[in-house]
């Protein structure tokens, strides 16, 4: 790999694979609370739904902001003062005396959670191509095995203590990557460039990425993906308990099936990538998420099984888990200069898509599984869609 010396080090790929992780662990870990804390506040159980949904649209916003400023400040001044906002907001989570208050603390939260989307921009500081596409897998390997523990992790803390005991394990868990970043982390960004934090490169960067084919396809493809993925999260663990008797504390131990599949298609990305091309992979990995996308919604007209309708899930996943690293480093490359901007721009267009989808599952729930397996069903097969439409167009996509 070719890369700077502190990318060289195991425990920074480690830091860097948490950083990265840090929404998905921050959605997932919540995963088994969502109707218990409906509960405890007297609200409708489907409005547990909401510390997914709005912490997936704040993210969306607050991405923008943070790519900019990583671009025209650096890294680590960026990583610091986020990672401090997301400290404090968990912290407010945990703390919070209302439903109300929970989803605003919330909300600060997602807009705070600028980690990921540095991270991204600084393996293509120092990585192009396949090169940051392998990297990307190590990362996403890192990433899918920490939404693994997340939801147990989650349960088990709702088992001892509370679920304010989640939102305190994510203010210990910033903290550390905190204290990570002053003491250890090198910057990777170059040169401050603030010219590049105003509207005038806004306007002209965004025209550029949002009118170029090679950024767009990858791009879209990976969003709807993230959109089917991002229903099991908004409603997954109140159809489990609605529709299959699944208590919230053993959802953990369900979910990690699932992620154990997101696992397995990262490091199955990884070894492709070293044989085939990264278009290759993806032509690999469209083809999977096309069969899983038609399973999905043949499983939404019939009246499955717990075993067939997470064996569903588990399959979505598996395309999910080789898709999300590839599109990614495919969608990085017409970047040139500005990563920090581009990855925001993915990640809040990604966030917006799968806030959606949130909102779709909430709606669509109805005490059975339904909402899942159509939103599986109906965006996995736009992501194929997108990545066929690109192709045809004649303009070669790394996709």
């Amino acid at each position: 790999m070719s890369s700077k010396p502190a990318f060289d080090r195991t425990d920074t790929i480690i830091f860097m694979g948490g950083i990265t992780a840090l929404t998905a662990v921050s959605v997932d870990i919540v995963l088994p609370t969502t109707g218990v804390v409906a509960r405890h506040f007297g609200v409708e159980a489907s409005r547990g739904a909401l510390l997914v949904g709005v912490y997936f649209i704040a993210y969306a916003i607050g991405q923008l902001f943070w790519g900019l400023f990583s671009d025209a400040f650096g890294r680590r001044l960026s990583l610091i003062l986020s990672l401090s906002g997301f400290t404090l907001a968990s912290l407010a989570c945990a703390l919070a005396p209302s439903f109300t208050f929970l989803i605003v603390a919330r909300f600060i939260q997602g807009l705070m959670g600028g980690a990921p989307i540095i991270a991204r921009a600084m393996v293509r500081d120092v990585a192009s191509g396949t090169e940051a596409a392998r990297l990307m897998t190590v990362l996403g390997a890192i990433l899918t095995i920490a939404t693994m523990f997340a939801p147990v992790i989650g349960s088990g803390l709702l088992v001892l203590f509370s679920w304010r005991a989640i939102f305190l394990g994510l203010t210990v868990l910033s903290l550390s990557f905190i204290a990570y970043t002053l003491l250890v982390l090198q910057e990777t960004g170059g040169q401050r460039r603030p010219e590049r934090f105003t509207l005038s490169f806004l306007r002209r960067a965004g025209a550029y990425l949002l009118t170029n084919r090679l950024f767009l396809t990858p791009m879209l493809a990976g969003s709807f993906t993230f959109g089917g993925y991002a229903s099991v999260g908004a409603v997954g663990a109140i159809i489990a308990e609605a529709r299959y008797d699944v208590s919230p504390e053993a959802f953990g131990a369900l979910f990690v099936l699932a992620a154990l599949c997101n696992t397995g298609g990262a490091l199955l990305a990884g070894q492709m990538l070293k044989r085939l091309s990264l278009r290759q992979v993806g032509t690999v990995a469209m083809v999977l998420l096309f069969f899983a996308a038609l399973a999905n919604l043949a499983l939404a007209f019939t009246t499955p099984s717990l075993q067939m309708f997470w064996g569903g899930v588990c399959l979505y996943v598996l395309a999910f888990g080789i898709i999300l690293p590839t599109s990614y480093a495919s969608a990085m490359e017409p970047a040139g200069e500005m990563p920090g901007f581009a990855a925001s721009l993915m990640g809040a267009i990604s966030m917006s898509i799968a806030s959606g989808a949130t909102v779709i599952a909430s709606r669509l729930f109805d005490g059975t599984h339904l909402a899942v397996s159509l939103c599986m069903g109906l965006f996995g097969l736009a992501a194929v869609l997108t990545v066929v439409a690109g192709r045809s167009l004649g303009r070669r996509s790394p996709l």
